[in-house]
């Protein structure tokens, strides 16, 4: 069976998204992160990922890190209904999915970090202001699609909104304000309103 290591409240919490939207079976075991003596530290857990970074998957012997990848490599190898059939689709669902991780994802970190998740004494506004300032044309861009679409995926929600969504998630975390971008808020807010989104959420939230 599939084994996901990681705290739910971290990346893993993407790869447990999809299995439940996918319905791929799955053993959890939970690694912890940013504590003392974090188990993501251990040598054991080192052994499977270098990073010493969650997520991590062992599928059957086949062992995998980054949760992008895992998540395009679960969706087909397991036959998601997300997967897409064609050469095109499948291109979209790359495109949003490279543009989440290198155009949204870095700045979104650095704004939550600074503005919510770490210790107010280690907090930097600057960088924060910084990281929402390069945020603000790449939340244009993605409003913009949807103005004209109605998922990134075309004609239906599939893996290109799964990509997005389980990375723009954060956004709801951190209770970001989207008012500025309605298509997108609305699209996001509808992604994790999802029935299998809510049971992946329960097991975070």
């Amino acid at each position: 069976m599939l084994k996901l290591y990681g705290q739910y409240r971290s990346r893993a919490f993407r790869v447990a998204w999809l299995c439940k939207e996918s319905n791929i079976p799955y053993e959890h075991v939970n690694v912890t992160i940013n504590v003392a003596d974090a188990q993501c530290k251990e040598k054991w857990y080192c052994e499977l990922n270098p990073n010493a970074r969650v997520p991590t998957i062992d599928d059957d012997g086949h062992v995998m890190w980054e949760s992008g990848a895992i998540n395009l490599y679960l969706a087909e190898k397991y036959k998601s209904p997300f997967w897409p059939s064609d050469l095109k689709a499948k291109g979209r669902v790359l495109q949003w999915a490279f543009y989440v991780a290198n155009d949204v994802e870095p700045n979104m970190i650095t704004v939550m970090q600074n503005r919510v998740t770490l210790p107010p004494e280690k907090r930097n506004a600057k960088l924060a202001d910084e990281a929402d300032a390069r945020l603000q044309p790449r939340l244009q861009v993605m409003d913009d699609f949807l103005k004209e679409n109605r998922f990134f995926g075309g004609d239906k929600w599939d893996m290109a909104d799964f990509m997005v969504a389980s990375v723009c998630y954060s956004f709801f975390a951190m209770k970001y304000d989207l008012g500025k971008y309605p298509n997108f808020q609305k699209w996001l807010m509808a992604s994790i309103e999802r029935p299998k989104a809510k049971e992946a959420r329960a097991l975070r939230e």
